[in-house]
Parts: structure tokens; sequence; C-alpha cells
């Protein structure tokens, strides 16, 4: 016991250095385009901003800043339901040059930040694609957040798996269900105070502000304004539920009711936030999620249960109401496995992500954590629940060590599925159907897409479209159908979430209006933004912009 104790206390602060390390949560939601475009010269002022993301977003802030970094619009901004955020403004702009500052919040509670300028009879002073660089330096935010959202998790779990247990295990018995439920009471109350504590604590995170703004209201409002407000109010009102059943007696028919009542509504406030809850499709992730945590809220709940049996029971009575337990966790566990299979499968489509993402390599972790649960599970099952009877108090005490390991083993399990928060899951990396206005062609030898700027229209050939060496085609046109011959032309990949350097590789043209890049090595599978810049002549620079999806080696 105490040496299994030092490996998971060894563990756990292997993964607090990996959030240390980590810093801020990842942005998964990504700008795709704005009304005007980024770095672009108007004539006249707009009638408002327009960001359009990948998915729908809740706007936190969007703000348009003058040349002296003074904002110029007041509206709040409001969603579409179109993935759009806009900000009408409520007077034209003189002219001059403009940045729009925007911070708003994925569907799994997740911040996506950035800016893009524009001028009004001017040009600003900045290039495309240039984004505020990073902070630098130890998210405290981002670690405080985890660990409460561990504590979170562990205490909801007890204290609704706990009452599950007076439900299907000890029912008919006054006097240790009158002991639990002291003790489940506290578990419930503190649940509740680290959902109310994970509120602003996202909120801080959303605004992207240090702790000490927890303290003031901006960090509440925004935390209740995202997926984690809704999240906290759904499990409150379980774990109210939950309490309320606990002030009855166990074997009560609606002591029970509520019971139950409370652990389906406490688990299903996991199904509302988070990497797993929001994979597509939602129709099976949520349920997946839901089903997950119910089968481990019994297991988890289970533990203090059974040492306080262990404990005060006779040891007749302790090895049957075990036994009870342990019939009924096989099914449990059996169903916990295949729902979360069913959402690892969601979240990494290819097996290569296990060890290629960070996401994967924290998954991989807690599968070994999880095979260390098993085990124990294994052992008190086969060997330390039969032996109660005939082992008497030695017996018992070898089997509480044992569940108290337990207990150690999947508080370092909740603490890996919390560091999931910081790592984007690598089905974001697949490339999401195209948008309205592009025309796009999936060839076997690669990909093709269709991109009209104004009056130009660019089709690119991406040959094999696969990790590895790429050519890149571009044939530019005119309206008419004659071709376009730039003076010059760049052509920029790039990859959410930083996982891969940008690549910008010159094209040179082959014939008129057809210019290529040969050997462009593209490093990972996945979605990649590509621009393309073609300059011509007196006519000015035309940007492409696009999505490609590249799939992995051969």
């Amino acid at each position: 016991m105490q040496s299994l104790s030092r490996i998971a206390w060894a563990v756990t602060l292997g993964i607090l250095l990996l959030v240390w390390t980590e810093g801020e949560a990842c942005a998964h939601a990504f700008l795709r385009d704005t009304v005007p475009e980024d770095s672009s010269r108007l004539e006249a002022s707009p009638p408002d901003i327009q960001l359009r993301f990948n998915e729908p977003v809740t706007p936190i802030t969007v703000q348009v800043l003058d040349s002296a970094g003074q904002p110029v619009a007041e509206n709040r901004p409001v969603s579409g339901p179109d993935d759009t955020v806009r900000l009408p403004l409520p007077h034209p702009l003189p002219n001059g040059t403009y940045t729009v500052s925007y911070r708003v919040t994925s569907a799994d509670g997740h911040p996506a930040v950035g800016s893009i300028a524009f001028g009004v009879g001017a040009a600003p002073n900045r290039t495309a694609g240039d984004t505020p660089a990073a902070p630098e330096g130890v998210d405290a935010a981002a670690v405080v957040t985890v660990v409460a959202r561990a504590l979170h998790y562990g205490f909801l779990l007890a204290g609704l798996g706990g009452g599950l247990f007076l439900v299907l295990v000890s029912g008919h018995h006054p006097a240790l269900n009158e002991k639990l439920r002291y003790e489940l009471c506290w578990l419930l109350l503190v649940a509740s105070l680290t959902a109310i504590l994970l509120v602003g604590l996202n909120g801080v995170i959303l605004n992207g502000n240090d702790l000490t703004t927890l303290a003031f209201s901006s960090a509440w409002d925004t935390g209740m304004a995202s997926t984690a407000g809704i999240s906290a109010v759904i499990a409150t009102v379980g774990l109210l539920i939950s309490a309320t059943g606990l002030t009855l007696e166990a074997d009560h028919g609606v002591a029970q009711a509520l019971l139950v009542l409370g652990a389906l509504l406490g688990t299903a406030s996991l199904a509302v936030t988070g990497h797993a809850a929001t994979a597509p499709p939602r129709w099976l992730s949520a349920p997946l999620v839901v089903l997950h945590g119910l089968m481990a809220a019994y297991w988890v709940g289970s533990f203090w249960p059974l040492i306080m049996t262990l404990r005060t029971e006779p040891i007749g009575e302790a090895a049957r109401l075990t036994r009870r337990f342990s019939r009924l966790a096989i099914g449990g566990v059996a169903l916990l496995i295949a729902a979360g299979a069913g959402l690892t499968v969601l979240q990494m489509p290819t097996p290569t992500a296990v060890l290629t993402t960070s996401y994967g390599q924290t998954w991989l972790c807690k599968m070994l954590a999880v095979g260390g649960l098993l085990a124990l599970a294994a052992l008190n099952r086969v060997r330390l629940t039969p032996a109660l009877e005939e082992g008497g108090a030695a017996a018992a005490r070898a089997l509480r060590r044992s569940i108290g390991a337990e207990v150690v083993v999947a508080a370092v399990v909740l603490l890996i599925t919390s560091a999931f928060a910081l790592s984007p899951p690598p089905r974001t990396s697949v490339a999401p159907e195209p948008v309205a206005e592009e025309e796009e062609v999936v060839q076997d030898a690669g990909y093709a897409t269709s991109v009209t700027q104004g009056d130009r229209t660019a089709l690119i050939e991406v040959i094999p479209a696969r990790a590895g060496n790429n050519r890149v085609n571009v044939h530019l046109s005119l309206p008419d159908g004659r071709p376009l011959v730039p003076t010059e032309a760049t052509l920029e990949l790039s990859m959410p979430g930083g996982e891969a350097a940008p690549l910008l590789r010159p094209l040179s043209s082959t014939t008129a209006g057809v210019l290529s890049a040969d050997n462009v090595a593209i490093p990972v599978a996945g979605r990649w933004f590509l621009r393309l810049e073609a300059q011509a002549g007196d006519t000015g620079t035309t940007e492409f912009r696009t999505e490609v999806p590249i799939g992995p080696a051969d």
C-alpha cells in the first residue's frame, strides 16, 4: 500500500508538471472568414463587423479600436445561427486604420482569441495572418482549474455514487445507512462548492485574466454565460436532489427515487461542456458521457461505503454486502469501458494519434492508471472478497487497504481526466465540410478546390494531399475565362493549434495563369489552412483562403 501510494503520488506530480508546462487551455474554435477581410482597405465604412467561425461560439468581447487603441463601438456582439458573430457599428467610421479584437468561447468551453485589421480610406499597417503573440510563462489559472475540476469530479462521483450504493447495495440496513448519510451529505456539499468555483475559474480563463480577477464580477458573469455555468447549475440541482434523498430513510421509495434522479442529473452535467460531451455527433457523445459518468459514480462512490461496511459491520454481513456490490460492479464496469471506448473513437479517429498528439499521450497515461484500477478491482473480487468469511478481521483489514489503494489510483485517474482540457482532441484536426462559396473535388490522387475572391478565381490542387512531399498547382483566371498572370505569388500553409510550423513557399509560373510548387513538405495529417497571395501588376494583390484536408502518409 505504501509503495503504491508513493507511485500514485509520483504520477500525480508528473501530471501536475504537465499541466504547469501546458499553460493556458488551447482554443478549439477558429476564425474562418471576416467582413471586412483582414488587412483590407475599404473606401467606405462597413455597416458592421462579421466574424465567421468553424463552429457555434459565444462572444465574450468584440472590440473595434482606432489607431490610438481607443474603442469606437460599444454595442454588444450577437451570435447568428450560421456560426457568425456580428458587431453592428453605431455610426460610420471616419477614415483611418482599425483593429478588431475578439475573444469568444466554443461549445467545449475553451476561448478563441485573435484580431484582424482593416482601413477606411487607408491601408492597415499590418499584413494578413499576423496574430498577437501568445503570452509567455506559466498560466496559474489553468493549473488551479485542472486541480479544481479533478476535485469536483471526485466529490461529485463519490457523493452521487454513495447514494446509488444506498439504493442498490445497503438498502435495508438502517444502522449502516445512518452512518453513511452524514458523510455523503458533506461530499455533496463540497461537490456543489467546487462546481461554483469552476464557474469563476472558467470565467478567469475565458477573459484571459489572472487569478486575482476571481474576486470581481466580470469573471463570474463570463463563466455563467459559458457552458461551464450551465453545467454547474445542472450539477447543483442534481446534488440538491440527492441531498434531499439522503434526509429520508434509504429504504423509502421516495428516497431511492430522489437518489437515482440526483445521480442522473449530476452526471448529466458532465455532458454539457468539455471535449467528450461536444464531440460530433452530439446525439451519441452526450449519452455516452452520461453513461460513463453514471457507472464511474457507482464504482467510485462505493469506495467509502465499502470501507465503512468492513470497519463497522459483522464479518458475515460485510461479506454479503461486498459480494452484492461486486456482482453489480461487473456489469457497471463493462458499461463504463464500453462508453469510454466509444468516446475514445470519437475523439481520436486514428490510432496514430495516441503517440503523435499531446491529447493521445494524456489518454495513454489515463489508460495505464485505469489498468491499475482494474487490476486492484480484480484482486478484490477474486481473492480478498471470498477470503472475508474465513479470514475474519485480518481479511477485512486487507480488503480495506486494497480499497484504499483504489481510492488513490482513482484520484490519479480523475486528475488525468481533468488535464484533457489542456490539449485539443485529434478530432479537431479533421477537415470540416467546405464553405458554401467554394467548390471542391476530392480526387484519388489529391485534393482540389475552387476559390473565388472578387472577380478572380483560383483552382487549387494539392497532390497527393497526404503527409510528406506534395505538389501544389494553382490556375488563376478572370471572369471571362482568360488566365490571370501574376507578377508574384506566395503560398502559406498553417495548422490550427500550432501543432506544426507554418510553411511559406513562393510559386513559380509554368504557363500563363498556371503556378506550381514542388516538394511542399507537409509534416503531419490534419486540417491545414491555405493562404495564397497573387500580385498582378497595377491591379493589386488578391488573397485566396481555403482549407485543405491532408491525409496520413501512405
